[in-house]
């Protein structure tokens, strides 16, 4: 995923902000589908604080 992603996050990049990833992310939460945990194309690049977001708002969605 890193090198998919040139090894920077892909939400701060939607914002057309430059930031290392460093976590890899499961798009679609595993505890919520479990068959896409290996998939690529379930998988991004984050930085630890989109991903600290992201998981914020998937706990909400429980």
């Amino acid at each position: 995923m890193f090198r998919r992603d040139h090894g920077l996050c892909v939400q701060c990049r939607s914002k057309d902000i430059i930031q290392i990833g460093d976590v890899v992310d499961h798009i679609i939460p595993i505890r919520v589908d479990w068959s896409k945990r290996l998939e690529p194309t379930n998988l991004q690049t984050l930085c630890h604080a989109c991903h600290n977001k992201k998981t914020k708002e998937d706990e909400k969605k429980k």
